[in-house]
């Protein structure tokens, strides 16, 4: 269970070590000041869920901390204590941001419940926050397949789904990798939580930082004000870490560091924040082959490969065909379209490189091409029937190419099939936006 963090502020030295005495046994982290100085300087440095200040504090009173107070930690919870004369000032406080007020002298199990109440108060805002922050988040999926391999990675999902330790998923793309991160969240008591998944890949290294861990206000131009990162959205639930082999080494330093303690900085920052989060990782790539060319940490590899998940490639589950076509199709806004038998031997003959992911794309497309209720062969458009039509005279006459030939082919087709918009390609061919932009330099390919 999650110790609420509280802070108190009274000049009141008896009454002050009383609440903290009382607080404590509770098992509540406490956090004491006798000034407003001190608590401002213990706000800056610390993370907290409540606060409770006196009303009347030397130097500069408990109003004008309020006010500064919610300026470093808008969302930190504020009671004020308060005298009968200056119930008005109290009042006034609430409409400044203060939760509640409660008059000395007061019983001190009250006050432990208006903590208490708070404390939830600051909960239901953050999971409110979280829901607005992460839009796409939905319990909302699928997994389809009876073949005996990816039974035997369902089973394993639903052993570890529980667990807190880190899980690495591991696949090519488009075998359905965020699908399982999905299960493994959906299937555990995380499954009110949110669900948040990063895409390592999708953007530059300092957004990336800020993405993860959040900013405050000034910590680079155009911050012009804090925000919450996706670490912190995550609380209490999932954060999905897709395309992992692709994050910055630099950052790989600070989330093996957020993996070891749970602690992190938003960028700009000098506060420690403490997040309890589940991480699950994927990656497409060879994880030992990227540790052993440098390319990725070998101790943050070994800190997410806790526990391991591999996911067949689709040509491993060719038994999972007939029920994914079916899938995909009622999926669709026809339904009721059947495939023809040679467009449903095209499709079993093919290789897939893409998975489960091009699968999907591929009866999209062949029922939006198709004219009447059957879907034949050529409303498919797959690769080799474009390749038969518009492979070049060089190609054709030797037969055989290189990779690198085929790959730029590959690549220049689902461009092109996708009207070169380069999301849809880019989700085809089970690569990052990023990484296609640096294919078509690399192979000068033009629209």
């Amino acid at each position: 269970m999650t110790k609420i963090k509280l802070l108190v502020v009274d000049d009141e030295k008896d009454l002050l070590e009383l609440l903290v005495r009382r607080f404590k046994r509770k098992e509540f982290v406490v956090d004491s000041a006798g000034n407003a100085e001190d608590a401002l300087q213990l706000l800056k440095k610390n993370d907290y869920d409540v606060a409770v200040y006196d009303i009347r504090l030397p130097k500069m009173d408990g109003i004008t901390l309020l006010k500064e107070s919610k300026r470093i930690q808008p969302e930190c919870e504020v009671l004020i204590l308060t005298g009968h004369g200056t119930i008005d000032t109290a009042i006034e406080a609430m409409k400044l941001g203060a939760m509640d007020y409660i008059t000395k002298p007061y019983n001190l199990s009250e006050l432990e419940v208006m903590i208490a109440k708070a404390y939830e108060n600051k909960r239901l805002k953050e999971k409110n926050d979280s829901m607005k922050t992460i839009i796409a988040q939905h319990n909302e999926f699928t997994l389809v397949g009876d073949s005996p391999n990816f039974k035997e990675v369902l089973n394993m999902t639903k052993r570890i789904a529980d667990s807190d330790v880190p899980v690495l998923i591991e696949g090519e793309s488009g075998t359905g990798k965020e699908l399982i991160a999905k299960a493994l969240h959906f299937w555990s008591t995380r499954a009110e939580e949110p669900f948040v998944p990063v895409n390592s890949g999708a953007l530059p290294e300092h957004l990336l930082e800020s993405e993860l861990f959040g900013h405050v206000r000034g910590a680079f131009t155009g911050a012009s004000q804090d925000k919450k990162g996706l670490v912190e959205a995550a609380k209490g639930g999932t954060l999905f870490l897709d395309e992992v082999g692709e994050m910055p080494l630099s950052l790989q330093v600070k989330l093996l560091r957020f993996l070891e303690t749970g602690e992190f900085r938003r960028v700009g920052d000098v506060r420690e924040r403490h997040i309890v989060v589940r991480i699950v990782a994927a990656t497409n790539r060879n994880m030992e082959k990227e540790v052993a060319e440098g390319r990725f940490r070998e101790d943050l590899y070994y800190r997410l490969n806790v526990v391991k998940l591999m996911i067949p490639a689709l040509q491993e589950r060719k038994a999972d065909l007939p029920a994914l076509i079916d899938y995909f199709i009622s999926k669709t806004k026809n339904p009721d379209k059947k495939l023809s038998a040679t467009a449903r031997a095209a499709i079993e003959q093919y290789g897939f490189p893409g998975n489960v992911r091009e699968l999907g794309h591929l009866i999209e497309r062949g029922v939006l091409l198709s004219k009447g209720n059957m879907i034949e062969k050529e409303d498919l458009l797959l690769p080799q029937d474009k390749k038969e039509h518009n492979v070049s005279a060089e190609v054709a006459a030797n037969q055989l190419c290189s990779l690198e030939d085929m790959e730029k082919e590959h690549i220049e087709n689902a461009l092109k099939q996708m009207e070169w918009n380069k999301t849809k390609a880019a989700e085809i061919l089970g690569i990052s936006v990023r990484n296609l932009y640096r294919k078509i330099e690399h192979f000068q390919l033009k629209e």
